[in-house]
């Protein structure tokens, strides 16, 4: 009912009113919404499970934390390996089988031992393994690689002949070589039609030109990084190429094309994974050629920043070239307004090798102030002493002294002075008489001459 029919029509024999009519209106729209909202949560809900379904998985059998038994098959032309439900089946490591891939129904290989994952809706879809290959599978990928091989030949052939600007980078075959993908990197877009109608012509199946990016290439065949493993891009990451110069540029690392660009040719993955510590030790840090006030006194120009460490360099107005800790930087401080850099430096000292940190520029200030402190407590000691302490402390040092006989040292190497008395070697300090082994000493030398005299 429309709100001119409401309007003009009178109330009801049993006395209803417009407002309540208007709200009985209400209701009945409310309702109509949610039964259309309620149709079509129950119509996704069908395409998921139909999709599911496609794809091998039952959602409707498992539930959140069932234990669920896992292997992951790889398919050739593809450096990842994918995840397919076992159940009850049993399958062997390195095991030939037929799966549907991310292409297509292709045969792989088991790339894991079975292990057990708990239930998650993340998992969905499902994938289920469709049957172990045969003998004939194997046979007619091997062959389907054979043709892969002629095709690409073929397409290079024809490239140069209509002169295309594109590079080549792999050949497909899907289906069980009922169709040929051909990848191909390019600056920009080629009209490769007549590339088609003759490649139709010669393979005689359906052709598909699928142009890529450099990393996409670099992902789909695999390789070793310079790290020494596998390229993030086939092993693990899912999205990958949102990389930029600025992340470089934010870690201070070198823009050298041999350093910083990876097996692709593009700016390495794992720049990306660094760059949240990055940007969040500089904001402790100041800028390069920024002016700044520190909390120790000093004023000078940053010349140099150390972003791990968190440390930064400054030139003084006075000519010294510090390393300051991050804990002295205060963004707030400012410079008074009749302050300038100077311009020339008569001597510029280097002082870097030592690190000055807050706590070293605190610690002798306190101790000053300690030292005041004491003086102070001392002073106000000795004011309020009695005077009868104060006489018996002057009596103590005008008081005779008594001597106090000095101890022999036990390390001397002196001799006692009544045995030196004797020996007539007094104020002489003992000399020890050392001999060597095997020679004889001056009275042995003399008692042997005269024993070979009375002999003779």
């Amino acid at each position: 009912m429309s709100k001119e029919s409401t309007l003009n029509k009178a109330p009801n024999n049993q006395g209803q009113s417009i407002t309540e009519v208007n709200r009985t209106e209400e209701k009945e729209t409310k309702e109509e919404n949610s039964k259309f909202k309620g149709n079509n949560k129950d119509n996704k809900d069908k395409g998921q499970d139909r999709q599911n379904n496609d794809s091998g998985g039952k959602p409707s059998k498992y539930k959140s934390g069932d234990v669920l038994k896992f292997v992951r098959v790889r398919f050739p032309g593809n450096a990842k390996s994918f995840p397919f439900i076992v159940e009850k089946r049993t399958f062997r490591y390195g095991q030939k089988v037929v799966a549907m891939s991310d292409r297509g129904m292709t045969v792989g290989y088991i790339n894991s031992f079975p292990h057990n994952v708990n239930f998650n809706k993340s998992m969905l879809p499902i994938r289920n393994i469709s049957r172990e290959a045969s003998q004939e599978d194997i046979e007619e990928q091997r062959n389907n690689i054979m043709k892969e091989k002629e095709a690409e030949v073929l397409c290079l052939n024809l490239i140069k002949k209509y002169k295309l600007d594109m590079t080549l980078t792999h050949v497909e075959f899907l289906h069980f070589g009922k169709k040929a993908v051909f990848y191909f990197n390019a600056p920009n877009r080629v009209d490769f039609r007549n590339l088609v109608k003759d490649l139709v012509k010669e393979l005689k199946m359906r052709i598909e030109l699928r142009q890529i990016s450099v990393r996409d290439r670099a992902a789909a065949l695999g390789a070793i990084g310079p790290c020494g493993l596998q390229t993030c891009c086939s092993s693990f990451l899912k999205s990958y190429g949102n990389v930029s110069i600025k992340l470089a540029k934010n870690q201070n690392l070198a823009l050298i094309a041999s350093k910083v660009n990876g097996v692709c040719g593009q700016i390495k993955c794992c720049v990306k994974y660094e760059d949240e510590v990055y940007s969040e030790k500089k904001t402790r840090l100041p800028k390069e050629g920024e002016m700044v006030s520190l909390k120790n006194g000093d004023r000078g120009k940053v010349t140099k920043i150390h972003i791990l460490s968190e440390k930064f360099e400054a030139m003084t107005d006075r000519g010294q070239i510090r390393r300051y800790e991050c804990g002295l930087y205060d963004s707030q401080r400012k410079l008074p307004e009749n302050w300038a850099f100077p311009s020339s430096f008569e001597h510029i000292v280097n002082e870097t090798a030592n690190l000055i940190t807050l706590e070293l520029e605190t610690a002798p200030k306190e101790k000053a102030s300690e030292s005041i402190s004491k003086g102070r407590h001392q002073e106000q000691a000795s004011s309020t002493r009695p005077e009868n302490t104060k006489k018996e402390e002057s009596k103590k040092v005008e008081g005779p002294s008594k001597k106090s006989s000095p101890k022999r040292d036990v390390r001397d190497n002196r001799r006692n002075p009544q045995r030196e008395a004797k020996d007539g070697k007094k104020g002489q300090p003992q000399k020890r008489k050392r001999f060597r082994k095997g020679r004889p000493n001056a009275p042995q030398k003399d008692q042997q001459k005269k024993k070979e005299t009375e002999k003779s």
